[in-house]
């Protein structure tokens, strides 16, 4: 009995031999599929640099990264990919890993740069049509970049190439996003200003009773013949209530300007992966 199942072991591990020899990236695949993505990495990694194959090379190149876009380490997989783009390979296999150094550029929310390698794409690539994918990681990038003019042509050429009825384009009303100068300069001259600019009453009443407070309790010390207490406490207190209600504001057009660029951007997200499915 010992010797029989010996020798069925011998026979499953010699099948498993050939056909780790016939397909290099089995095991790492494996490890993938079943949700090990730090040994799967190690097995891609392994495969990357002993096989000799372009076609393996790259295939464990791009398993490498899906592993470590599931980690959601995805500027390590851009520089990754970034260092396996080697001038040897097919056209072909480069225009994949491109592909994916794009998404994963996105997703890294290096917008700028998933942009600068979608733009470089075309001239690298000139015989391969654009993808609706990248079409739409275009228009997103742009949209984060708030750049929305760019982002709606983009969106309009995307709806041309899915084919897409364009009747609610998002496109026509753009948030409106407030200055963050022009409620610090409000804040400097008016108490409260910029936070009443910002959409935030109830702060603006309240950097106004507090500059107020310290601004009359430095004059009436003043007037009392207590100067150190006019100008150390009054003053100090003023000054210090003034410039934090002048950071107040900014940060706090800041945080609106956000918000309405991320409802926006949501909405045009939503209609972008509609289109693309």
């Amino acid at each position: 009995m010992t010797t029989r199942f010996c020798l069925i072991c011998t026979f499953l591990c010699g099948i498993c031999s050939i056909a780790s020899a016939q397909n290099p990236l089995a095991q790492a695949d494996s490890l993938f599929a079943s949700g090990q993505f730090l040994v799967a990495r190690v097995g891609y990694e392994r495969v990357l640099y002993t096989a000799e194959s372009p076609d393996i090379q790259v295939g464990a190149a791009m398993g490498k990264a899906r592993c470590l876009k599931q980690q959601g380490l995805y500027a390590q997989a851009v520089a990754f990919l970034n260092g396996q783009i080697q001038p040897s390979y097919p056209d072909s296999l480069l225009y994949s890993l491109r592909r994916e150094q794009i998404l994963c550029a996105y997703l890294a929310g290096q917008f700028e740069n998933a942009l600068s390698l979608l733009e470089r794409l075309p001239y690298l690539h000139s015989d391969v049509p654009v993808s609706p994918l990248l079409m739409a990681i275009r228009v997103l990038s742009l949209n984060e970049l708030r750049r929305w003019p760019e982002a709606s042509v983009a969106y309009h050429e995307l709806a041309v190439m899915a084919q897409t009825d364009t009747l609610s384009v998002p496109y026509r009303q753009v948030p409106e996003l407030k200055s963050e100068k022009k409620a610090q300069w409000l804040s400097t001259f008016i108490p409260g200003a910029g936070q009443f600019y910002a959409g935030r009453p109830g702060e603006a009443v309240l950097s106004i009773v507090m500059q107020s407070a310290g601004l009359y309790f430095g004059v009436t010390s003043f007037l009392q013949g207590y100067y150190l207490s006019a100008w150390g406490v009054g003053a100090g207190l003023f000054g210090s209530f003034h410039a934090g209600g002048v950071r107040r504001a900014e940060v706090l057009v800041r945080q609106l300007n956000q918000r309405k660029a991320a409802a926006f951007n949501a909405n045009v997200r939503q209609q972008v992966l509609e289109m693309v499915k």
